[in-house]
């Protein structure tokens, strides 16, 4: 048989820190600071009792959440708890992770650019890098974005998004060597982060913009269940900037193996992530200029 001390020993921390959270937060509140009547005789502190009283559940259930011993607990009960007992969204995931062991489902996400993220991306030029929240909508990018592949800030506002550039613009598949596999990767980040937020209109939005717009995911969006997260790290092969036409003849000579590095806040519900396009210690840097306009492919016809 095999040696299951370690899972023991495991499940037995995480149970110890699951009854510490807890009889903490107990310790913190009152029954009048959660709106419970005063009690006759109370000690102060919430008791297990008030907790039943609380989130409608019996103190036996509370009892066997607290001491670890409810193997699957309900999510609604998780969520009544973290409600009750007044959790922050950073003790509420911990809650989630300790008597469940996974985290609990994001109501939202946040947006709108981040000060230190924007520093980040900006000090790491010439390197490429930019940021966005969950539905791939770019909050800051430096020059090397526009260098290398686009430039967001001449484009309106609604179109400053990654998934909608990758996939509906042309010049996406010239920079990209591996577009194809490319694509099939983020077309299932893009399935992962839907089903994080199913009911999130701007990511419902942006799949049936992207459907309307793009040929190649309307036709796989249906048909395939594949699902990706970002790996912390990856190599993508990409043009040079000014060599980006498939047809060069010079073509692998100029295709460049960058790492791409993404990083994503701890915080709970925050999925904003930012991307490095980390640049071969031997490219050289190059002044600052549009990719697409100086791409030859771009400019002939499309055939579609």
């Amino acid at each position: 048989m095999g040696d299951f001390s370690l899972f023991r020993d495991e499940r037995h921390g995480r149970t110890r820190l699951l009854r510490a959270l807890l009889q903490w937060k107990r310790s913190q509140l009152t029954r009048e600071a959660v709106g419970l009547p005063a009690r006759r005789g109370s000690r102060g502190a919430l008791t297990q009792d008030d907790v039943a009283e609380l989130t409608g559940y019996t103190v036996r259930v509370v009892g066997q959440l607290e001491s670890g011993r409810l193997r699957s607990p309900a999510p609604d009960l998780l969520d009544a708890v973290a409600a009750g007992l007044r959790l922050t969204p950073d003790e509420r995931r911990i809650l989630w992770t300790l008597a469940a062991g996974t985290v609990p489902p994001s109501r939202t996400y946040t947006t709108g650019p981040d000060a230190g993220l924007t520093r980040l991306v900006e000090h790491i030029y010439p390197h490429p890098a930019y940021v966005t929240d969950a539905a791939w909508n770019v909050q800051s990018a430096n020059p090397g974005i526009a260098e290398w592949f686009c430039d967001f800030t001449t484009m309106p506002a609604e179109e400053r998004n990654i998934a909608k550039w990758f996939f509906c613009h042309p010049h996406a598949r010239h920079a990209f060597v591996d577009w194809d596999d490319d694509a099939a990767q983020f077309l299932a980040r893009i399935r992962a982060t839907a089903a994080r937020f199913p009911d999130d209109p701007k990511l419902a939005a942006l799949i049936d913009e992207l459907r309307r717009r793009s040929s190649y995911v309307d036709e796989l969006w249906p048909s395939e269940g594949a699902v990706y997260v970002d790996p912390a790290t990856a190599t993508w092969t990409v043009r040079r900037p000014g060599h980006t036409d498939p047809a060069q003849p010079d073509d692998t000579d100029e295709q460049v193996s960058i790492d791409v590095v993404s990083l994503a806040p701890m915080r709970a519900n925050d999925e904003r992530r930012a991307v490095f396009f980390l640049l071969p210690d031997s490219e050289p840097h190059r002044p600052s200029v549009r990719s697409a306009d100086m791409c030859m492919a771009c400019r002939r016809p499309s055939d579609g």
